[in-house]
């Protein structure tokens, strides 16, 4: 197990955010102890009073249970607790951009899927929906976040399906704030006719490299608003 050390500010909500995407990408389990604060602390390259303020962030939201002599372990945890896993020490941005990263561990996924495995009828709801942000772009958050929706659909993995809709509040908030700055909306219908005709192509690479690039451009807006 690898973790990155921290060198920047609000260290023990970093260590958590660090914790939170393994649990998203499967690298923490249910059931897995965690090393020991001292063990921890190296890892991160923090002070061990750190790493108990993220623990007590990890136990306060429900991710892990404490117990003096049997240590930190990550507890059984349901999807609609994984859509809970904020830190309420952060701001909404700072929970915005922790939410990107977790769309970028779910979303590149969500997108090999579909190049796979999306018939000719996916390809055209996902358009129309593209269309529909165009045509009523008062309605263009609702449309961004089904079109988002309808591909992890497409996927044909339900339980990632459910994961993504599981954060569709939060989602709903990222959208509201950042799809209608000035200039935002038509680059995003442009960014998701890129991903659309990559899917078409069947070229893994372009679609997995354009949904990033999407990403990337919600996480850079909201840094600067």
């Amino acid at each position: 197990m690898n973790f990155e050390e921290v060198t920047i500010e609000k260290i023990p909500q970093n260590i958590v955010a660090q914790i939170r995407k393994k649990l998203i990408d499967g690298s923490l389990q249910p059931g897995q102890l965690l090393p020991s604060e001292v063990k921890l602390a190296e890892m991160f390259g923090v002070s061990r009073s750190s790493i108990r303020d993220a623990m007590q962030i990890l136990e306060n939201t429900g991710v892990v249970s404490r117990r003096k002599k049997c240590g930190t372990t990550i507890r059984q945890i349901t999807i609609e607790d994984l859509a809970n896993i904020y830190s309420p020490a952060k701001s909404e941005n700072e929970n915005f951009i922790d939410l990107i990263e977790t769309r970028e561990v779910l979303e590149i996924a969500v997108v090999r899927l579909v190049v796979q495995r999306a018939t000719e009828a996916d390809l055209k709801e996902l358009e129309d929906l593209n269309v529909w942000m165009e045509v009523q772009p008062e309605q263009a958050s609702q449309a961004d976040i089904a079109f988002h929706l309808t591909l992890a659909r497409v996927s044909k993995n339900q339980v990632m399906f459910n994961i993504i809709k599981s954060l569709e509040e939060i989602l709903n908030r990222l959208q509201e704030k950042t799809i209608y700055f000035p200039g935002r909306l038509s680059k995003v219908i442009e960014e998701h006719r890129q991903i659309l005709s990559a899917i078409r192509k069947k070229d893994e690479k372009l679609a997995l490299e354009c949904m990033e690039y999407h990403l990337n451009q919600i996480s850079n807006l909201i840094k600067k608003i």
